[in-house]
Parts: structure tokens; sequence; C-alpha cells
């Protein structure tokens, strides 16, 4: 995992694509339910899929159209940085860093019996920007993004289709994106995303059999969309650590527009184990080659067609529950010592990482992960080492009758260059109001640590949501 800049940079370096990390792993959550809990919301039949916190409601208000639901969520946010970066972040000073307001909608519908139909989307605009360093008033136009349309229908006993623009949920993971290929990620704001908002919806097809214990999936997506990263000069901007420098990225389409993966899922008794398969394009750029004008650098860059073969599971014992995930990937590129200078290196890697998450404290529950990665055929010019090391800690607690959610996490990055420390609340009001906070800080204080850019990035959030129907 490049060192951080490749962690940070590489996870989330992407569209202008300076980088493309070690691995598409990164901390894709650190703050999140975690997969299980995905996995079993995304396959639950889309008319129950409505927010529990307005289902009672829909279902008073609509009794005689129980096959129609809707609902909705008014989130404003405020993104404020405590300390005072420098070049090229926009924001020199303490201030507000972000200032935004989002509308999601969503609509469940039985459109035939064993057929359901869902779409949804945000509408999203800015109140602000910088002038000067500073951050000033001044609204952008609503943007609309469409995020869920799909149907999913049962056609035969035993057989679970979903086609259409969706987010597909796989692996065990938080570290390592080793199984869960199929969704890019929103890296806009690394670290402070729940795992549930992180994905990025694409078109993609399910296609789920039941044989006896044995659950067999095959996943079709069609896209060659790439991680979304911040834009330039913001907190989260991947090409900080180059500190201005100019750089150009041509981004060639990949061979292939179609990606595929298939599954055999084993259940018995509290045991779980998940055999996969496939070659998807990586969600990261790059460098296929590179050449230097003046003080202008120019990237050649491209997905990479990976193949990869996995293995993960978990095994619940009383208040315990063990996983793992596992996988061997051929296709990947790694950056060289000096990431603008390509190509970048062609190498097979096998990824690992374990954990647990523990709930025998009433309100508190614990989850730790460790994970490694090893890169085969190793050079020594290639920027990330060998063998590489990461870990997360995490605790949550209920409190107040569950009306409080209190969460602390740590997270060292693969290859120990660096790590980030949250703490986040969420507070329900009441059925329809929920407040949420999150305070993060980057942990790095040694200009060899390439998350040292961002040393004075640490920021605070805070989030006001509505739900309405």
């Amino acid at each position: 995992m490049l060192k951080v800049l490749y962690l940070f940079i590489s996870v989330l370096f992407l569209h202008s694509s300076v980088f493309a990390q070690s691995d598409d792993d990164f901390l894709s959550d650190f703050g999140g339910d975690d997969f299980e809990e995905i996995e079993s919301e995304l396959e639950l039949v889309t008319t129950n899929v409505i927010k529990s916190v307005t289902t009672d409601t829909s279902l008073e208000k609509n009794p005689s159209n129980e096959n129609l639901n809707w609902d909705g969520l008014l989130s404003q946010k405020v993104l404020y940085g405590l300390q005072s970066p420098s070049s090229p972040f926009l924001r020199r000073t303490p201030g507000f860093e972000l200032v935004s307001s989002n509308i999601n909608l969503r609509f469940n519908s039985k459109i035939a019996e064993k057929t359901n139909f869902k779409i949804s989307g945000d509408v999203y605009w800015n109140w602000g920007d910088f002038e000067s360093s500073k951050y000033s008033y001044g609204p952008t136009s609503a943007d609309f993004t469409l995020k869920d349309l799909y149907i999913d229908f049962y056609p035969v006993d035993n057989l679970w289709l979903k086609i259409g623009n969706q987010i597909i949920a796989r692996g065990e993971s938080n570290l390592l994106i080793s199984s869960d290929v199929n969704n890019p990620r929103d890296l806009s704001t690394i670290g402070l995303q729940d795992l549930d908002d992180i994905r990025l919806n694409i078109p993609s097809i399910l296609a789920s059999y039941n044989v006896g214990s044995i659950k067999q999936e095959v996943i079709v997506s069609f896209d060659d969309k790439t991680n979304l990263v911040a834009r330039s000069g913001t907190a989260f901007d991947p090409a900080a650590a180059f500190l201005g420098a100019s750089i150009i990225t041509n981004v060639s389409r990949p061979k292939y527009d179609i990606s595929y993966a298939v599954r055999n899922k084993i259940r018995l008794s509290g045991f779980e184990l998940d055999l996969s398969t496939g070659e998807y394009n990586n969600k990261q750029l790059s460098t296929l080659s590179s050449s230097t004008f003046g003080s202008t650098t120019t990237l050649n860059t491209q997905q990479d067609r990976i193949f990869y073969l996995g293995l993960s599971g978990n095994v619940a014992f009383s208040d315990v529950v063990l996983k793992f995930d596992t996988s061997h990937k051929r296709g990947k590129r790694f950056p060289l010592s000096n990431p603008l200078i390509g190509p970048w290196s062609e190498n097979e890697v096998s990824e690992f990482s374990m954990g647990a998450d523990y709930s025998g404290f009433g309100d508190l529950s614990i989850n730790v992960e460790l994970a490694s990665t090893y890169i085969h055929n190793y050079s020594a010019q290639l920027a990330n080492k060998r063998n590489e090391y990461g870990y997360s800690l995490r605790f949550d607690w209920r409190l107040y009758n569950d009306s409080l959610d209190l969460s602390l996490q740590h997270a060292n990055i693969l290859g120990d260059n660096g790590s980030f420390s949250s703490v986040s609340a969420l507070y329900e009001l009441s059925d329809r109001v929920n407040f949420r906070s999150k305070f993060i800080s980057f942990d790095s204080n040694s200009n060899t640590q390439q998350l040292y850019p961002y040393r004075h990035q640490d920021l605070i959030e805070l989030t006001v949501d509505y739900y309405f129907n």
C-alpha cells in the first residue's frame, strides 16, 4: 500500500490519478456498519427496505396502499477545520471547510407478485466556496445524482435476480478491499463517511440461487467508473503531497467495460464461508507512461484489469464473531518510489485480514481488525514495502435507551506510514430528527510519513438529519 500517500492518496488518487493505491484498499470505512449488516440490508425485499423510523408512519397514513412506499431525508452538514493548513490547500486558517445541504428521496413499490422496484437519488448543493483562503457565502446550483434504480424479483423458487443501478456489498474487511470489489468508493471526505455511504451505485446484475445450504451468485457490472476524490485545494485533495506541482493526467478507457464475479457461499450452523473469483477494473488509475516538459508532468493513465481469487468467512461464538478475508490478485500496478515516473510496476499481490467483533459488555461493542499485504516478485524500486501491515480498533456504545450512539476509532495505515483517530456521536432527538457529529485527527508527525501534508487537517463535522414521508 503505498505508504500513505498511497494510502491516503493512492486510495484517494484516482481521478487525477497521480496515484493508484497499492491496493484499492484503504480505509474504505472507518466509521460505519460492518459488511454483514450491509449485505443483509441489501438482500431484503425492497418493500421492506424503508427506514424503520418512517415505516410505521407510512403504513398508518396509507393503510390501503401497502405496495407503494416513499421516504425522504434532508441533511444539513457543516465541516469545520480546527487548524491552519499550508499551501496548496484553499483554507489556510481555522474556519469553515464546507457547508452543504442534501435531500435524499427513495421510492419503493411492489409492481407485481414477487417483483419489486426501487429508485432513489440525491439533490445536493453547497452554500459557499473559498475566496482568498477564506470560506465565503455563495450558493451553488443544485446537483442531482441518481443512486438506486433497479428491480428485484424471483422468477422461480430459490432464484433471485436484481437488475439495475445498485450497490452490491460483499467481503469481510474494512481495511482491505479484498473481496468487496464491485462498487467504486466516494473518497472525497476520506475517514468521515460511514461504510454504507461510501460506495457508489453502478449498473449491475445480481443472480443468486440457493441449493440447500449453498448460495451461488453471479455478479456482472457494466461500468468503468473510478473512485470519487476531492477537488483540488480542499481538505482531502489527493495531490496535496505534490505541493502544487503542475500535473496533467490523460485517462485512457479500460480495455473492457464489463466486470464479473462468481461466488459460492456456504452457511452451516453459525459458520459462513465465501469463495469468489472474477475480473474487474481497478477503481483507481495507474500510470502507464509519463513525460516532463518544463515544470509540467504529463501522466498517461488507465485502470488496471485485475483477476482475483478470494476466500472470506465468519463464525459466531456467543458474544464473539470472528471473520477473515483473503485474496490473491494478478494485474495490479504499484507506484515506483517516484510515482510521477511510469510505467508503474505490475505485480501479483496477496492480501489477508482477520478481525473480531465482541458484544459481551452490555451496551458496548468492540471491533478489532488486522490486515497485511505481500507483493510477489518485489523490486526495491517500488514505493511500497514487500510486506505491509495495518490495524484498526473501534469501540461503539448504545446509551440512553438506544437514543445515543458513541464511537471511538483508531486506525494505523498499512505500511506504518501514518494513522488517524476519530470520535463520533449520533443522537436521535425523535423518530424524525437526528443530530450527528464527528471529529477526525490525522496523526502523522514526521515528514517521512506520507500523510504528513494532512497533519493540520483535523476536522469536525456537524450534521442535522430530518426524515419525512
